[in-house]
C-alpha cells in the first residue's frame, strides 16, 4: 500500500507539471476557461476485463472487451460469447452492428441485425482468401468504421487499410498489403467533411504511422516523420480525431502524448507531450463545450496505476490533472467516451484490466 500511494503521488506530480504545457500555436483563439469543476469517480464494474472501447448506442452504454460485448443496465449483461476478444465494432444503424473478434488465435466478424440480441458469424476474406485456414492468424481487423455517406466499411490490420461494400463479407485493399510485417494499425478516422480516411499505428521498426488516404484521388500522404519531432522514439498512434469546431484541425494521440495540426496536416505541433512514453489511447472533446478536452493515460508494464483524468478547458493550451483518490486501480486507461446526459457531461473510462469508471463532471 505504501508503494501504491507513493506511485499515486509521483504520477500526480508529473501530471500537475503539465499545467501550462500546450501547443504553442499562435493560430489558437484566446479561450477563457470555464469555471473549475470537480470530477466524481464511480466504478461501474467489469473488473478484470480489458476494455477496448466504450460506445453509446440507442442511449445504451456498450463495452467492447477481451471477454465479449457487454451492455449496461441495472448491471452488465453479456451480449456475446465471453470467450470473444472484441477489437472494435461498427454501427451501421441503431440495430445493425458489425464487430471484429478474436478467439483461439483466429479472427472473424460477427453481425447483429437486432441491436445485439442475436449474432451471426460472417463468412469473410479479410486478410486474403486463405486467411481462415488452419494456419496461424494472419490478420485481424483492429479497427472498424462505417462511412454512412458512401455506405462503405473501413478497417485496418497489421499494415493495411481495407474497405468493404457488403458489410464485411468481402474486402478490398486500399493501401498496404495483407500479412505485412508491422506492429499494427490501431487508429482510424473517416473524415465527415473531406474525402479522406486517416489511419495510424506503428510500423515494423516501431516508428509511428499516421497516414491520410484520399478516397477520390487515391493519393496517400504520410505524416509519421513530421510527428516524430514531437513524440518519442519508438512511438505509436492510437487515436485520431477532428476538432468539432474546425474540420481542418486534426488531433493524434498515442505513445508519448498528443499532437495536433491546425492546417490539415501541413504542420504539426505538440499538444500534450513530454509524457515519458505514457500512452494516450483516447482523448475526447466535451460534447457540451468543444473548447474542453479530456485525456487519461496508461504506463506500459505497470500493474498498479492510479486513474488520473487530465483536462484542458482552453482547447489544449494548458492542462489540469484530477487524480482519483482511490489507489486500487489496475492497468491504466485504455479508452474514453464523453457523452451528454440530461445536459451534463459524463465520461466513461475503460481500464486495461479493471473495468469501467464513470466520471460525472460538476
Amino acid at each position: 500500500m505504501y508503494k501504491s500511494r507513493c506511485l499515486l503521488i509521483s504520477l500526480t506530480f508529473v501530471c500537475l507539471s503539465l499545467i501550462g504545457c500546450g501547443s504553442g500555436s499562435n493560430d489558437q483563439d484566446d479561450f477563457v476557461p470555464e469555471k473549475p469543476f470537480i470530477p466524481i469517480f464511480t466504478e461501474l464494474g467489469l473488473a478484470g476485463h480489458k476494455i477496448e472501447k466504450m460506445l453509446k448506442v440507442n442511449d445504451q452504454l456498450i463495452a467492447l472487451t477481451d471477454q465479449g460485448i457487454h451492455r449496461f443496465g441495472a448491471q452488465w449483461q453479456a451480449l456475446t460469447d465471453t470467450r470473444y476478444h472484441v477489437l472494435d465494432m461498427a454501427i451501421v444503424s441503431d440495430t445493425h452492428w458489425i464487430a471484429s473478434v478474436e478467439k483461439n488465435s483466429h479472427a472473424f466478424f460477427i453481425e447483429s441485425l437486432d441491436a445485439g440480441t442475436t449474432w451471426q458469424l460472417l463468412d469473410d476474406n479479410f486478410g486474403g482468401d486463405d486467411s481462415h485456414g488452419d494456419t496461424d492468424l494472419l490478420e485481424v481487423a483492429r479497427t472498424l468504421v462505417y462511412d454512412s455517406e458512401n455506405q462503405k466499411l473501413y478497417a485496418t490490420g497489421r499494415n493495411v487499410l481495407a474497405s468493404s461494400s457488403d458489410f464485411a463479407r468481402s474486402w478490398t485493399v486500399e493501401e498496404g498489403a495483407w500479412g505485412a510485417m508491422a506492429s499494427g494499425l490501431g487508429a482510424l478516422l473517416v473524415h465527415q467533411q473531406k474525402p479522406d480516411v486517416w489511419y495510424g499505428g506503428q510500423n515494423a521498426i516501431e516508428n509511428p504511422v499516421l497516414d491520410q488516404f484520399n478516397t477520390d484521388s487515391f493519393a496517400l500522404t504520410m505524416h509519421g516523420q513530421a510527428i516524430t519531432e514531437h513524440l518519442p522514439s519508438p512511438s505509436v498512434i492510437y487515436q485520431i480525431l477532428v476538432d468539432p469546431k474546425n474540420s481542418e484541425r486534426i488531433i493524434a494521440s498515442g505513445e508519448g502524448g498528443i499532437v495536433h495540426s491546425n492546417d490539415y496536416g501541413e504542420t504539426w505541433l505538440p499538444l500534450l507531450t513530454n509524457q515519458n512514453y505514457r500512452f494516450h489511447y483516447s482523448p475526447v472533446f466535451d460534447p457540451n463545450n468543444p473548447n474542453t478536452l479530456y485525456t487519461a493515460g496508461w504506463n506500459k508494464g505497470d500493474d498498479f496505476q492510479p486513474l488520473i483524468l487530465e483536462v484542458s478547458q482552453d482547447n489544449g493550451q494548458s492542462w489540469q490533472a484530477y487524480p482519483d483518490e482511490k489507489d486500487r486501480f489496475e492497468g491504466g486507461v485504455r479508452t474514453m467516451l464523453a457523452v451528454d446526459e440530461s445536459g451534463k457531461t459524463v465520461l466513461y473510462i475503460g481500464l486495461y484490466r479493471n473495468g469501467v469508471v464513470k466520471v460525472s463532471v460538476e
